[in-house]
């Protein structure tokens, strides 16, 4: 895949009113060389850790009402997820555009590639949200669980859609900055948010300081007003000046206005790099909603333990975002600089990373498994299932890692469609062909079942280092 040339298809933009040529400006961010694996990687796993914690916070609270509750804010999340996938089009085509940009010190095209991801992300936002209401009941129905789950994970998910669109807008502040070199002010915003979020849930579960007692729509609730709290903050600071990228300089309410006008060939380039995502992350939505499907033959024990085992893993999972992101903005910033080699190194080291991290991690939790599943919820069944499948899941964390930092690498050098293969390989024929044929064909344990993914994360690790190793990546042009 080619992206073409800034030089040929940037005159157009906002009718020339964003032609900042002629004016003197710092660089926006450190150069390739002076950025670190490390010192990207660590703001956005913090960042991850916070947003784990609230995630717990969540499950630990719901929890108190029962394991419906707990089953149905799941298969909510994952129906909400299923739909932010969509927004993935736009954020990879920033990360990998801006990046570039950024590498390659064309400042004017990074801040114009944030201001059409704005305007693509409300975009996205309000269609989904439009799109999705009338659908929630279903959606969750799919899943093939108890009705008592249904109406908990519809509820839930109406009221977080009501947040859809901050929601977007917070992912494309946050990927655009750290894209550019800056992960330290999506940290900083995001702790502040997850301390209204954990504060709210609080208040609107249970009904404290007056409120009324909302359950499942009160932990829903509580995260729309975070995601709210944080796209504001953002919006202000944009607007201020106050971060790396910049709005527009214009002297008349007009030309700001014109500033966010759509600029077709930025909205070609962004989605033409980020449309695989969106598949990819629908794509593996879609196989994990079949995986689920299957989990609920098992009865709603399995299903829950498989939720709240993959939430108490998620901490080991931090890294891999950490690193991901980081190899991204290196690979794409280094390619923008003209080294392709260095990129290779810095995904290199970036893997190393991640991997002695998640390892750590997923042992770490295995020793604690029981004590943690414990404090998620009080129900003998659900925890001793949750100890199988934390075990089974911490055998992988190493081949997860792969997945992790070399698929963000391949993405952040704009090579977005083998990704997409890769997922359809792992998750759909390595993973869902061969749980299928296990509960059907051989009626094996709930265990059995779990251990599609050691077949799955294995094939995809080895497809993802051979493409990385082969190198087409380093000629995709922008």
């Amino acid at each position: 895949m080619s992206i073409s040339d800034p030089s040929t298809d940037r005159p157009e933009i906002a009718s020339g009113l964003l032609d900042l040529r002629d004016k003197p400006a710092e660089p926006l961010a450190p150069s390739p060389q002076a950025l670190g694996v490390w010192e990207l990687a660590w703001p956005t796993i913090l960042a991850g850790a916070l947003q784990t914690g609230v995630r717990w916070v969540d499950l630990k609270m719901v929890g108190d009402l029962g394991v419906e509750a707990v089953a149905g804010v799941s298969a909510g999340g994952h129906v909400y997820w299923l739909l932010q996938s969509i927004v993935m089009a736009v954020t990879t085509g920033l990360v990998a555009l801006i990046a570039r940009a950024i590498g390659s010190r064309d400042d004017e095209l990074a801040n114009a590639t944030l201001r059409q991801g704005i305007v693509l992300g409300t975009t996205f936002g309000v269609v989904t949200t439009f799109f999705a209401l009338p659908f929630v009941n279903f959606a969750i129905a799919i899943y093939g669980v108890e009705p008592a789950v249904v109406s908990s994970g519809a509820e839930y998910v109406w009221w977080l859609l009501l947040g859809n669109v901050p929601f977007t807008l917070t992912f494309v502040f946050g990927a655009s900055l750290r894209a550019a070199g800056d992960s330290r002010t999506p940290l900083y915003i995001g702790l502040f948010a997850n301390a209204l979020n954990v504060f709210l849930n609080w208040v609107l579960i249970y009904g404290n300081l007056g409120a009324p007692a909302l359950g499942v729509a009160g932990a829903a609730i509580a995260s729309s007003g975070s995601m709210i709290f944080q796209v504001a903050v953002f919006w202000w600071l944009w607007r201020t000046r106050r971060l790396l990228l910049k709005p527009v300089e214009a002297a008349s309410r007009r030309e700001r206005i014109m500033g966010f006008a759509p600029d077709p060939t930025l909205w070609r380039r962004i989605l033409r790099i980020g449309y695989p995502a969106a598949f990819e992350g629908a794509l593996w939505h879609v196989g994990l909603l079949v995986f689920m499907r299957i989990m609920s033959l098992y009865g709603t024990a399995a299903f829950t333990a498989y939720q709240i085992g993959a939430n108490i893993l998620a901490i080991a999972f931090l890294p891999g975002s950490g690193f991901a992101m980081a190899a991204a903005t290196l690979v794409g910033q280094q390619l923008g600089d003209g080294h392709p080699e260095r990129a290779a190194a810095s995904a290199w080291r970036s893997l190393a990373g991640c991997i002695a991290s998640m390892t750590l991690l997923g042992a770490a939790l295995v020793a604690v498994a029981r004590p943690i599943a414990r404090w998620f919820i009080d129900d003998d069944e659900v925890v001793s299932l949750t100890v199988d499948f934390i075990w089974i899941l911490a055998a992988v964390q190493p081949l997860m890692a792969v997945e992790f930092t070399l698929g963000g690498a391949l993405r952040g050098a704009g090579d977005t469609r083998f990704p997409l293969f890769v997922i359809f390989a792992g998750l759909l024929v390595c993973r869902v062909i061969p749980a299928l044929i296990a509960a059907h064909v051989f009626d094996a344990s709930i265990q059995v079942v779990w251990m599609a993914l050691i077949l799955d994360y294995s094939v995809k690790a080895a497809l993802l280092v051979g493409r990385f190793r082969f190198g087409k990546w380093k000629t995709i042009e922008v």
